[in-house]
């Protein structure tokens, strides 16, 4: 055993300190946002599904598994769920800058994590169609991902999807 290199060690789910980005920060006060940050992740995973137009088998199952794992999500009562639902849908429907808001709702240590999310549902289904794409890069630019870290996020959820 002496001959295995050790690359991971276990980690706790504590979160380890930010960099202060007085700029991001300075930012987000003065905004009132009506998003809570279970609304915007909802949002963000719907949006994701249906970019497309249609709901994939593969996709409603990620979905589900998402948000019973999800610590942003499981803590919500089925009825909690249903209004975050509901609230998220009626958006859609009446603000064409929805989506958008949505993802400045987002603290930004969880927008990374959101749109490897948003990759993954995008992916289950195991086509990357033009519609997908295009809403991958507009999340990237609403979440202010750099693109680099996009393209690592979708190459690695494309290799777990392969396998």
């Amino acid at each position: 055993m002496s001959d295995v290199q050790i690359i991971f060690s276990p980690t706790t789910t504590e979160k380890a300190p930010i960099p202060l980005d007085l700029e991001a920060l300075s930012s987000q006060f003065g905004k009132k946002s009506d998003w809570s940050i279970p609304e915007a992740f909802m949002c963000l995973v719907l949006a994701a599904a249906f970019c497309d137009g249609e709901l994939a088998a593969e996709e409603k199952v990620e979905i589900a598994a998402l948000v019973g794992r999800s610590r942003t999500m499981k803590t919500l009562s089925q009825q909690e769920l249903a209004k975050v639902n509901a609230t998220v849908n009626e958006r859609m429907k009446v603000r064409p800058t929805a989506l958008e808001e949505a993802c400045n709702s987002l603290p930004t240590d969880m927008r990374l994590s959101v749109f490897a999310h948003c990759v993954d549902i995008v992916l289950a289904d195991g086509e990357l169609r033009q519609a997908e794409a295009d809403f991958l890069n507009r999340v990237t630019t609403f979440l202010r991902i750099e693109a680099e870290k996009a393209k690592q996020v979708l190459t690695v959820i494309m290799l777990k999807n392969t396998y």
